[in-house]
C-alpha cells in the first residue's frame, strides 16, 4: 500500500561487504543525509536511508513510495551488470541491473539514479531503455574515499538550491581540484553516447548521462515549502515610498556597537546628556568604526534613500561582506592553531564543510553559505579548546543557534538566491527591502564586536638598528577604517614586527605583537605593487582549468583578480599550504 502524501522521496541505499569492507560508506550515508536533513525536517522532502539494503528492501521501497521517488542513490560495490546488495546474516547477493532498471523505470517522478559504485556505466543503457531520465554512473573502478567525497559535494550543492546539473558540475570541480586533471570528470549526452566506444581514454570516473527525455530533469532542484520560507511575499510594506530608510538599521547598530566602541559609547552618552542625537554623526561613527570592507558597504547603503532593487542588492552585499570577512578571520586563526599543533584533528563532519569551501567555483560561490562554515569552525574550536583571536568568537556559536539569528541568516540566503535568479517582482521590492533591513540589523548586531579590531595592510617592514641598541621595526601600513575620511599610507615604528605584504587584524594599533594575518583569504594588491592606499580583494573561488585562485574586489565585485604561478605566486602557495594543513596531507 502506498503512503499518502506527495512530497518527493530521496532514497539512499547502501550496501557493504564484510570481506571487502568499504570504510567510507558510513560517512557517505551520514553526510548525505546531513546535507538534506534541513529539507527533510521542514517537510519539503522525505529522505529514506536504507543501511544494509537487500533485493527485498529495494522492491519494498519502490512499492511503498511508488511515483514519489525523485532520486535513488546507491553506494557500495557494483559492476556493469549488478549492484551488490546484502542478504541475511550479512552475506552478499547480486541484484541484476536489468531487473532493477525495469523497477526504476516505472517511477514517474524519478529524476536521477546515482550509482556510486565501481564501473556502473554499462547499466546506463538498461536504465535509459526503461525510461530513466538521468543517471550518474562510473566508467572505471573508483576509490572509496573519492566516491564518498564526490557524493558529499553533489548533495551539499543540491542542498544549496542548485540543480542536478549544477550539483554534478560542483562535485566534478571538487574531484578535479582535489585529485588533479588525471581524474577530471566529463559529462555525456545520450544522443551522442554509443556505449563503450565513447568511454574517455583517460578513464575518468563519473559521468552525468542524460536520456532523450531527460533534459528537464537537469534543471530539477530540491523543493522549498512556502510555509518554511523566511521571505514574506505579498506583504504590505511598512515604509512609504520615498520615506527615510536605514533608520531602524542605524538604531540597532548604534545600540549594539556602544559596548564595543569607546567612540560610539561616548557619542551615545553625549546624546543622553543633551537629549539630542545628530543622526549624521551617528551614521558616520557606524561607518568609520567597522573595518573598511564592511564600512564601505554601509556607506553605500546609507548614501541612498531610494527603495529599489539596487538597495535590496546592497543590503545583501553588506550581509555577504561581514560574514565573509569574519569567516576568513576564523579560518586564519584555525590555520595558526593547526600550525602550532599538528596533532589537532578535524573529524569527517568538519572535512565535508572544508571540501565544499575548497570546491568553490565561479558558479557555486555566489550561493556558498559562509555562516555554515563559521558554525563548523566554531565546533572545531570548542572540541579542540582553541583560543580564538577574536575573543567574542567563543560566545558567537551560541548566537548562531538562536532563532532570531537563524531566521535572519536564512532570509539573507534566500534573498541571495532570489536576486541571482533575477526573479524579484517590482511590487515586492518595497516589502523585501523592509524585511532585509530588519534581518541585516540582526546579523550586524551579532558581529558588532568587529568594531573593536583594526584591519591593517602591512606593505613593507624596515629594520631600524643602531649599535648596541635594541632593534625596532618601521611598518609602512594602511589602517583600514574611517572610510568617510579616506584611507592613506602611513608609517609606524613598533618594538615587534608582523607579516609583510599582508592584511592583518589587530587588537590595538598601539602594539602589533598580537596580530592575525588574513592572508591568503584577504589580500591588498597594493601591498605587492607598491601603489599608494589600498585595493582589497576577498577570496572567491578556484579555477581548475588554469590552476588559479580568484579574488573579487571589495568595492566592486565585477573587478576580479586571478592569482597563479605567474602572478602573486606566494598567495597561491599559501592557499595550497592551508589546504594541506586542513587535510593533513
Amino acid at each position: 500500500m502506498n503512503e499518502t502524501g506527495s512530497k518527493p522521496i530521496i532514497i539512499l541505499a547502501f550496501s557493504n561487504d564484510q570481506d571487502a569492507y568499504l570504510r567510507m560508506i558510513v560517512r557517505e550515508r551520514k553526510n548525505i543525509f546531513k546535507a538534506l536533513q534541513n529539507y527533510h525536517d521542514k517537510g519539503s522532502i522525505q529522505v529514506h536511508k536504507e543501511e544494509n539494503t537487500s533485493i527485498e528492501d529495494m522492491f519494498d521501497l519502490f512499492n511503498r513510495y511508488s511515483d514519489r521517488i525523485a532520486i535513488f542513490h546507491y553506494g557500495g560495490h557494483a559492476s556493469g551488470t549488478h549492484l551488490q546488495l546484502e542478504a541475511g546474516a550479512g552475506t552478499a547477493e547480486m541484484a541484476d541491473a536489468t531487473g532493477l532498471a525495469q523497477l526504476m523505470g516505472q517511477q514517474k517522478a524519478l529524476q536521477l539514479v546515482f550509482l556510486n559504485g565501481c564501473a556502473t556505466q554499462d547499466q546506463v543503457e538498461k536504465l535509459f531503455s526503461c525510461g530513466v531520465k538521468t543517471v550518474i554512473a562510473t566508467s572505471v573502478p573508483i576509490e572509496d574515499e573519492m566516491a564518498t567525497e564526490f557524493a558529499e559535494q553533489f548533495y551539499h550543492a543540491l542542498a544549496t538550491k542548485a540543480t542536478i546539473q549544477k550539483s554534478f558540475q560542483t562535485a566534478k570541480a571538487f574531484v578535479t581540484t582535489r585529485y588533479g586533471k588525471s581524474k577530471e570528470v566529463d559529462e555525456f549526452r545520450a544522443l551522442h553516447w554509443a556505449g563503450k566506444k565513447e568511454r574517455p581514454a583517460s578513464g575518468v570516473p563519473w559521468g552525468l548521462y542524460i536520456n532523450n527525455n531527460g533534459e528537464e530533469a537537469l534543471a530539477w532542484k530540491l523543493p522549498e515549502s512556502i510555509e518554511h520560507q523566511v521571505i514574506i511575499r505579498g506583504a504590505a510594506a511598512s515604509a512609504k515610498t520615498g520615506a527615510p530608510v536605514n533608520t531602524e538599521l542605524i538604531e540597532m547598530l548604534f545600540n549594539a556597537m556602544a559596548k564595543h566602541s569607546l567612540e560610539v559609547g561616548a557619542l551615545m552618552e553625549a546624546a543622553k546628556q543633551s537629549k539630542r542625537q545628530d543622526l549624521r554623526m551617528v551614521r558616520q561613527a557606524i561607518i568609520d568604526s567597522f573595518p573598511a570592507p564592511v564600512g564601505e558597504q554601509l556607506r553605500k547603503l546609507f548614501a541612498g534613500n531610494a527603495i529599489d532593487v539596487q538597495r535590496l542588492r546592497q543590503l545583501v552585499v553588506t550581509y555577504e561582506t561581514v560574514v565573509e570577512l569574519f569567516c576568513f578571520t576564523i579560518l586564519s586563526r584555525l590555520w595558526d592553531a593547526r600550525h602550532d599543533n599538528p596533532a589537532l584533528k578535524l573529524n569527517e563532519d568538519h572535512l565535508v564543510a572544508f571540501n565544499s569551501f575548497f570546491a568553490l567555483s565561479a558558479g557555486s560561490q555566489p550561493t556558498f553559505n559562509y555562516v555554515k562554515l563559521i558554525a563548523a569552525v566554531a565546533e572545531i574550536f570548542r572540541e579542540n579548546e582553541i583560543t580564538p583571536f577574536v575573543d567574542e568568537f567563543a560566545e558567537l556559536g551560541a548566537v548562531l543557534q538562536q532563532e532570531e539569528f537563524d531566521r535572519a541568516h536564512r532570509f539573507m540566503e534566500e534573498m541571495r538566491a532570489e536576486l541571482l535568479r533575477g526573479e524579484v517582482a517590482a511590487e515586492e521590492i518595497e516589502s523585501f527591502c523592509t524585511q532585509a533591513e530588519k534581518h541585516l540589523g540582526t546579523i550586524m548586531t551579532a558581529f558588532a564586536f568587529l568594531v573593536k579590531y583594526k584591519l591593517t595592510t602591512i606593505k613593507r617592514i624596515d629594520i631600524l638598528k643602531a649599535r648596541h641598541k635594541v632593534p625596532t621595526y618601521r611598518h609602512n601600513q594602511v589602517i583600514l577604517d574611517r572610510v568617510t575620511a579616506g584611507i592613506m599610507d602611513g608609517e609606524e615604528v613598533y618594538p615587534s614586527f608582523t607579516d609583510s605584504a599582508s592584511v592583518i587584524l589587530l587588537k590595538t594599533v598601539e602594539d602589533v605583537k598580537d596580530y592575525l594575518s588574513l592572508s591568503p583569504f584577504v589580500i591588498d594588491e597594493n601591498a605587492f605593487t607598491g601603489d599608494q592606499n589600498s585595493k582589497l580583494f576577498f577570496y572567491s573561488h578556484y579555477d581548475a582549468a588554469d590552476n588559479s585562485y580568484h579574488f573579487r574586489f571589495v568595492d566592486n565585485a565585477e573587478d576580479e583578480l586571478a592569482v597563479s604561478e605567474s602572478r602573486y605566486p606566494q598567495i597561491k602557495e599559501q592557499f595550497e599550504e592551508f589546504r594541506q594543513a586542513v587535510f593533513g596531507k
